[in-house]
């Protein structure tokens, strides 16, 4: 019996999901399984952070408003997460559920948390 593929992010979730129910996949369906592997990997390795990025993020965090973030806040919150994460650079949509932007500050926090002694 051959091995299973590892699991690489969503679009490979996404993928065994469909092939399973037996959807075939069309171009733009692999397209978007090697995009969204890259956006939302199943693993994330942080890198540390430098001192000026500890600062930036605590400014964040004071800035922070409860429930909508600037469009500054929101450039700067993904410039960041890439860099920390080391994933391409990816800005959800404004529009759309608020929750990729809730989970990228919520590890952010968790990184800077390890930094707080």
């Amino acid at each position: 019996m051959a091995r299973p593929k590892k699991i690489q992010g969503l679009g490979d979730v996404v993928k065994t999901i469909t092939d399973f129910v037996g959807i075939v996949p069309c171009q733009a369906c692999l397209e978007r399984q090697a995009k969204w592997n890259l956006q939302f990997p199943t693993k994330l390795s942080p890198r540390e952070l430098t001192e000026q990025e500890l600062n930036e993020w605590k400014q964040f965090q004071d800035e922070k408003p409860t429930l909508e973030l600037s469009n500054k806040q929101r450039l700067f919150l993904c410039k960041i997460y890439s860099y920390v994460f080391q994933v391409p650079y990816y800005e959800p949509c404004i529009n759309c559920s608020p929750k990729p932007y809730i989970v990228m500050i919520e590890r952010m926090d968790f990184i800077y948390g390890t930094y707080e002694n």
